[in-house]
């Protein structure tokens, strides 16, 4: 009977430690990824003029189907407009990343492979992280500017789902992303890619349970 009982305690030991394993892996991936979701506010949308705190990264002749054109060359009244980084600007140096070359300063079309001249650019502070990339869809930490036709003699439309195209332009802006960078972020829509660190910590669980179990059973057996 003694021996049943501290084989119980054990059992429940091990069970209670595998527990809370699982629940402080979990609780620790989810606030890191929290952390590095919260690490860049960049947000960004199209609308005839800039709030307070944004910066106007270029101008579109319509929301589709369009051209472009920089802030201070061209009149088009629609604006993309970018914020939610501190120290965010439109500056081609110090820390900062191309977002499209144009053709010109006005009725512009766009490219992303630096066939064209004039740049657009988002800028951080110095201590800060950027990058653009073009894909079929952005990673959850990037923000979507416009979406083109193509990699040059492109047009350019706005991210709201409806007539765009294919491509978009995904940046990012804020804190560096420890581990590799930001140049090392995967370039996918969602957070799905995060999960392995989830699925590592529930493994691990699952490995202690089944231990302790089989240690049990075992124990039992004699």
């Amino acid at each position: 009977m003694k021996k049943r009982r501290r084989l119980t305690k054990l059992l429940i030991t091990t069970l209670l430690f595998g527990a809370f394993l699982v629940v402080a892996l979990c609780a620790s991936w989810a606030v890191a990824r929290s952390s590095a979701s919260a690490s860049n506010g960049l947000a960004c949308s199209v609308k005839p003029s800039c709030s307070t705190g944004e910066v106007a990264v270029f101008r579109t002749s319509s929301t589709s189907n369009a051209h472009a054109g920089t802030p201070g060359g061209s009149s088009y009244g629609n604006v993309v407009c970018c914020g939610g980084v501190d120290g965010l600007g439109t500056s081609c140096s110090g820390v900062y990343d191309t977002v499209l070359s144009l053709s010109g300063a006005d009725n512009a079309h766009v490219a992303y492979d630096a066939g064209y001249s004039t740049e657009v650019c988002l800028s951080a502070g110095a201590m800060q992280a950027v990058q653009c990339s073009y894909e079929p869809s952005c990673h959850y930490l990037y923000a979507c500017l416009s979406t083109i036709s193509g990699t040059t003699n492109a047009h350019v439309a706005d991210c709201d789902g409806s007539d765009d195209y294919a491509t978009k332009v995904c940046c990012y802006a804020g804190d560096p992303i420890p581990v590799g960078g930001v140049a090392e972020l995967p370039n996918v829509s969602g957070p799905s890619n995060n999960y392995a660190p989830l699925a590592a910590a529930l493994m691990a669980g699952t490995l202690v349970l089944t231990a302790g179990a089989w240690y049990a059973r075992r124990r039992w057996g004699r």
